[in-house]
């Protein structure tokens, strides 16, 4: 098969996962990965899978490459919570501006470590919030 045809294989595929439904998403996971998903939300699944088909076609990044980045920007760690470890939320309440950074321990907010974005949250308010909806991420990790 030509490098044009694969394109437009590659190209056509990536068109198709737009249409496909959840359990679709699915099990085209199963096919590609050969093990079942994550609890992804349809849009990460569809990205993921994209990035899945384009690297089954045209290769996914040599050893040596994935050795290099990982000596420059140390590999990416994630908590238990999805967020990677560094990410820093940002939200304003009451014309008051806060930020919290992610990090191994829990969530850092003014020096301190907290174990859940919940505590932060009521440290913030004063009442008992979900955490991740009081920041407003709650729906993108499930995207």
């Amino acid at each position: 098969m030509d490098t044009i045809m694969s394109t437009a294989s590659v190209r056509s595929q990536l068109l198709s996962l737009q249409h496909l439904t959840m359990e679709e998403l699915i099990e085209k996971w199963k096919m590609l990965f050969h093990k079942d998903p994550p609890q992804y939300g349809e849009v990460f699944m569809r990205r993921r899978l994209a990035h899945r088909i384009q690297e089954l076609a045209y290769g996914g990044l040599s050893d040596e490459a994935v050795r290099k980045i990982n000596s420059i920007n140390g590999p990416v760690f994630r908590t238990h919570t999805g967020l990677r470890i560094g990410t820093v939320i940002v939200k304003t309440w009451h014309d008051t501006k806060y930020e919290v950074r992610v990090c191994k321990e829990g969530f850092e907010w003014q020096g301190q470590i907290y174990s859940s974005l919940s505590a932060v949250a009521r440290m913030i308010t004063g009442t008992n919030r979900n955490g991740f909806t009081f920041f407003g991420i709650k729906d993108k990790l499930n995207d």
